[in-house]
């Protein structure tokens, strides 16, 4: 590799001078190493990208922790809702993923070389990565593509779980002319952690909620006198409890990720929700989020019937059109509205499992609700008016019925198809015409296989406008969960149904699905309630209301007494299992106050019917429901004496019933399981 000493080489050195030869060829070993070393450094910076890319790609396919990001496992409580949620603030001191953490990394790295002045000149000014994070998603940005690998992962996993899985038939009820209806209540499970036992005791305080404002309920000082037990009624709920007109029926639909057929913890939730009384249903989505890729099955394959159904449906936009106002916009990824559906909302995709609720035919109505949602009084009225049995139109005349720019005249000759009340607090830019979404918490129908159908196939058009985001159809989008749940029922109901087929009904949403919330617009740059003090608080009301009107004070819910309300959903108002204190230095804290005291009443009102004795199977039981059966849930001394000992905390005993010893979510005391679930 050197070049050789020569005779001359030797004598020249010998007497201390250099020869000629070797002064070139010694040239010739510097041009060498000069040549040799940029090319090293070549090399080691290319291992060390290679290194960096390795980082983001390793172990995206297994690691399940970061998929859908701070979001709620359990549909129904938003307390893991999106930092950029109207409703909720994401949690600063949260644990992150890996990945998410190798993610900011980088972010961070991007920002420092940023600072650096850059005296180049240049014509167009490059977008940050801090910028590029604020954009809407593009699968074609390198430090993202990790993110699409895992949402086909997880949609293949899904796809795959359905060929040993079928949905469950549902048991149709009793019909007997003695009896009246039976209405179907639904609400959705699509993950399941240890973090979120809160909304566990939501699911159980709910089920309540409906069985004492339903037929066959027997009010609980009734029930209470005949036994030896020391109860409080004064810390019993003030509303309802007194029985309805119509039995109930409560079903659960989960994911295949927190089925109860798994056996580890994250079938542990489910499993909960059965020994309460909630009926698990299985249900596929109605078109998988992406195409289903081949496994290497083995041995042959013989798919089940919902498998073979999911692979003929295809995948969300397979057959949107190639041209028109709806097509694929110039230079949009094909998978950005998928994966806009993926991170949408609380909980992504698994948000339209909601749709089941169309499906479920056995029932004439069925309720959807959210886990943070309670019933305060029968809602016997509504569905009288709903089937067609209201006796004369005083009836009808006496519903809270919403009169708003977007509301429609009703038809109260003939059964109402739909009840629900829009989400006026998410739209981006309120004014008169903007879309505004239906409220994604309440929604009451008249099951139709046919109306399923149609979903499934608007899915498969996937016709959502992106660029700029109009939305389905080009007219519903641009609010908080417009490409899901949100976003398609209106589409739905007011473009793809055949006009004059549905007979909808807008509700009063002050009376119906109470969110305590402000019908102005605010300075903050989310929703807030108004406040006592402006200066105090930092934001004040603008005179503007959220729906277009000038005079809006018809729906200012945040002054809505609990007594006016018929359903509630805590969303403003923060969850009753994060011991929240209201909206402290606003005029909704009354309001606030009085639902969670409600909500707090119910439960207490829940362990003490559970720490009754039990009965009979039949006993007491004028529904022909056996979930309406006095029964002890409670019956071990030591579950007893803890159930007792979690009545003691220190925070505002009359409000909170003793649950509380501080505000958040761990100064909450959670309900103890019940005995039968530990056998």
């Amino acid at each position: 590799m050197y070049p050789r000493r020569t005779a001359v080489d030797e004598s020249a050195a010998r007497n201390g001078t250099t020869s000629i030869t070797s002064r070139r060829r010694f040239k010739r070993l510097d041009l060498w190493a000069a040549s040799v070393c940029p090319l090293t450094c070549l090399v080691f910076q290319l291992e060390l990208l290679a290194y960096k890319v390795f980082i983001y790609d390793s172990g995206t396919e297994s690691d399940e922790s970061h998929v859908h990001g701070v979001q709620s496992v359990l549909r129904g409580g938003n307390d893991g809702s999106r930092a950029d949620s109207p409703y909720q603030q994401q949690p600063k001191d949260e644990a992150k993923p890996q990945q998410q953490q190798h993610l900011e990394h980088h972010k961070k790295k991007g920002r420092h070389k940023e600072s650096i002045p850059n005296n180049q000149p240049t014509s167009v000014a490059q977008p940050t990565l801090a910028h590029e994070s604020s954009l809407s998603y593009e699968p074609t940005k390198p430090f993202r593509r990790w993110r699409l690998r895992v949402a086909r992962a997880k949609s293949n996993e899904n796809s795959y779980f359905w060929n040993w899985v079928e949905p469950e038939k549902v048991i149709p009820p009793n019909n007997s002319t003695d009896l009246p209806p039976a209405i179907a209540y639904v609400t959705t499970l699509t993950r399941c952690s240890s973090k979120h036992r809160g909304s566990l005791d939501g699911a159980a305080v709910l089920l309540h909620s409906i069985r004492r404002n339903s037929y066959g309920w027997i009010p609980m000082h009734l029930q209470s006198s005949s036994s030896s037990e020391d109860f409080d009624p004064s810390l019993w709920p003030k509303y309802g409890g007194e029985g309805g007109r119509y039995r109930y029926k409560a079903y659960v639909i989960v994911d295949p990720v927190a089925s109860p057929k798994n056996n580890a913890k994250s079938g542990d939730c489910a499993r909960y929700l059965q020994s309460i009384g909630w009926t698990v249903l299985h249900r596929p989505p109605l078109v998988p989020l992406f195409e289903i890729s081949p496994k290497d099955r083995g041995a042959p394959f013989q798919p089940s019937a919902t498998f073979a159904e999911l692979e003929k449906a295809g995948y969300v936009g397979v057959q949107r059109p190639k041209s028109g106002a709806t097509a694929l916009g110039p230079g949009e990824h094909p998978n950005k509205l998928r994966m806009l559906m993926y991170n949408d909302g609380c909980c992504g995709y698994t948000e339209l499992l909601k749709l089941h609720s169309y499906g479920l035919v056995e029932h004439e109505l069925v309720v959807h609700l959210d886990f943070d949602s309670l019933i305060l009084r029968p809602m016997d009225d509504l569905f009288d008016v709903m089937l067609g049995n209201q006796k004369d139109d005083k009836v009808a005349n006496s519903l809270s019925i919403a009169k708003l720019p977007l509301s429609k005249p009703v038809n109260f000759s003939r059964p109402i198809d739909a009840a629900f009340t829009r989400d006026y607090n998410s739209v981006k830019s309120p004014n008169r015409n903007s879309p505004v979404g239906y409220q994604g918490g309440f929604l009451i129908v008249r099951p139709s296989l046919t109306v399923l159908e149609r979903y499934r196939k608007i899915l498969q058009r996937g016709e959502f406008s992106l660029d700029p985001r109009k939305g389905w159809g080009n007219k519903h989008g641009n609010f908080y969960g417009d490409v899901t749940f949100q976003g398609i029922l209106p589409y739905y109901y007011e473009d793809i149904a055949p006009p004059g087929e549905h007979n909808e009904l807008e509700l009063d949403r002050c009376t119906y699905n109470q969110m305590a919330d402000n019908p102005r617009q605010s300075t903050h740059k989310f929703p807030r309630a108004t406040p006592l003090d402006p200066k105090i608080m930092g934001f004040s009301d603008r005179n503007k209301c959220r729906d277009g009107r000038e005079d809006c004070s018809d729906t200012d819910c945040q002054r809505t007494h609990p007594k006016d309300s018929i359903t509630t959903h805590f969303t403003f108002c923060k969850k009753p299992w994060d011991c929240s204190p209201g909206l402290p230095g606003t005029v909704a804290l009354e309001t606030c106050l009085g639902l969670l005291s409600e909500w707090y009443g119910v439960r207490r009102e829940l362990e003490d019917w559970w720490l009754l004795p039990r009965n009979n199977p039949g006993e007491g039981d004028e529904s022909g429901d056996i979930s309406n059966n006095q029964r002890s849930f409670y019956w071990h001394e030591r579950t007893v004496n803890t159930v007792l000992q979690k009545r003691k905390g220190s925070l505002q005993p009359d409000l909170y019933r003793g649950y509380c010893d501080a505000t958040g979510s761990s100064g909450y005391h959670n309900m103890m399981d019940p005995d039968g679930l530990k056998k």
